[in-house]
């Protein structure tokens, strides 16, 4: 008697995920081109727009998607990343993520000691605009900006500087990040939220100790999990 596998059945994530897999694999989307977008390709697939910016994510993690800031998401390989590749690419954002804790929560012990009710205000607007993001690409880049509004609440230009020149560097590795579904868990995520509300609210009460523990809570839980991964 042949053996019988059951059958089982997959999500609509997983779904799509096949689909834009098939489509890279034939060459009907070739390396270089640029995807549709995630109302658009909620369409096309026929399913909502959270699972396709999920299957776009999962691409992303493999290395078959890229996502680039100004220009969207991009094809860059018809296969999957290999294994190695990909742990190699987690070690990289991990090396990134040491230095952000330094910089960060050094910067965030100085803004809760320094901030005006500007720095205050430019804080909250880009935490506001972070937790509306509503695309990985926009996500980086309102975090980018809190963090950005903290630093420039320590009032240290030389601080400023470096932080800025390492810009470049941290929007890449977070973008690796956000796209790589396999690191962080829904509850990490949530978390993180958490984590930059509280860096927020121990700013504007000039909590030297609990700023530092907020950045330390988002910055170092993601850099364990690198580490694990890598």
């Amino acid at each position: 008697m042949l053996a019988v596998r059951a059958v089982q059945r997959r999500s609509l994530v997983e779904q799509a995920t096949s689909e834009l897999q098939r489509l890279l694999a034939s060459g009907e989307w070739p390396v270089g081109s640029r995807v549709p977008g995630e109302l658009a390709l909620s369409k096309q697939l026929g399913v909502s727009r959270p699972t396709a910016r999920e299957a776009m994510r999962a691409l992303v993690a493999i290395g078959q998607l890229e996502t680039r800031h100004g220009v969207g998401t991009v094809v860059v390989s018809a296969t999957p990343l290999p294994a190695l590749e990909q742990s190699l690419r987690r070690a990289a954002i991990a090396e990134v993520y040491e230095v952000r804790a330094g910089l960060e929560v050094e910067a965030a012990k100085l803004a809760a000691r320094r901030r005006t009710a500007e720095d205050v205000e430019r804080i909250r607007a880009a935490l506001a605009k972070r937790d509306a993001a509503a695309s990985p690409v926009a996500l980086v880049e309102a975090d980018l900006e809190f963090h950005t509004a903290v630093v420039a609440a320590a009032h240290n230009d030389v601080l400023s500087e470096v932080f800025g020149s390492f810009l470049g560097a941290l929007r890449s590795a977070a973008n690796d990040l956000v796209a790589d579904a396999g690191l962080r868990t829904r509850a990490e995520l949530e978390d993180s939220d958490g984590a930059h509300r509280a860096l927020a609210d121990a700013i504007a009460d000039g909590d030297v100790d609990a700023a530092a523990a907020a950045t330390e809570r988002n910055v170092h839980t993601t850099l364990e999990r690198l580490r694990a991964e890598s």
